[in-house]
């Protein structure tokens, strides 16, 4: 068969997936991006990646990311052409579409950075069954849900000794005003999506504002600071949203039921 000059075929299999990644995490790194395709067994090699990725940003299909000087490598976002790509392969989303943009604003890069390397740590400890993103949840949450699931950072799938469990992810970089924090505690109550929540903070200081806030909650939650978990995961120290406060081990909080915080 004879393709037109300058014509791209674009793989199902090999290409896609780099744009789903890019896409759904909204911000993402060349070394995150090969790292999440080399566990994914997608790429062999760094090198095949970083041609692929190459070629789908002279494509016109991702580009990159004005970030200053704090990074030492690309960041990367998709196009609107990228996200038409994957509508017209049929992988749409409800929650962006290639008609109501993507703009982001800065502190979301930063945000969406760290949520890919909490999913990198547990990628590759090889507990990870399943990583839903924001946009993700949000779209099937605006198609299914009747009030009763909140948009989480990250809809995960763990697996630890033995047992499968529904956590619903939320990195906190900053603190929000306690009127936005009323809201949350409303929606974690409504919330029947996730079985346990982990709030991973960007500072203690943080974390203790979000304990603080987020007492009296029906769900059971967890907070740890997102690098000790990215290094530790299952021994990083989880305080507890019991009126004790209790700190444990991550694993420790896994093995907690419901009945264990009333």
């Amino acid at each position: 068969m004879r393709y037109r000059k300058g014509h791209i075929a674009i793989s199902e299999d090999r290409d896609v997936p780099v744009l789903l990644h890019i896409r759904n995490a909204r911000a993402i790194t060349q070394d995150q991006l090969w790292h999440l395709l080399s566990l994914e067994k997608l790429e062999e090699s760094q090198r095949s990646a970083q041609w692929r990725i190459t070629r789908l940003e002279k494509s016109g299909l991702i580009e990159r990311i004005d970030v200053g000087r704090f990074f030492r490598q690309p960041v990367y976002s998709i196009t609107e052409m990228g996200m038409s790509l994957l509508e017209y392969r049929g992988h749409t989303l409800v929650s962006m579409s290639s008609e109501t943009g993507h703009a982001l604003h800065n502190s979301q890069i930063f945000h969406a950075l760290e949520l890919v390397n909490i999913r990198l740590a547990l990628a590759r400890h090889g507990s990870l069954h399943s990583w839903k993103t924001e946009l993700e949840v949000t779209s099937r949450n605006l198609v299914y849900s009747t009030g009763i699931a909140k948009d989480f950072d990250a809809l995960v799938e763990i697996e630890h000794n033995g047992e499968l469990h529904t956590i619903g992810v939320e990195y906190e970089r900053a603190v929000k005003a306690a009127i936005r924090y009323a809201e949350i505690r409303e929606a974690l109550n409504r919330d029947h999506t996730a079985d346990m929540v982990l709030y991973l903070a960007s500072s203690y200081d943080v974390l203790h504002v979000l304990a603080l806030e987020l007492r009296g909650t029906s769900k059971q939650i967890g907070f740890t600071i997102s690098d000790e978990f990215c290094r530790d995961l299952f021994s990083a120290s989880t305080l507890l949203n019991t009126s004790d406060r209790n700190l444990v081990r991550f694993e420790e909080f896994l093995a907690l039921r419901p009945a264990s915080l009333r």
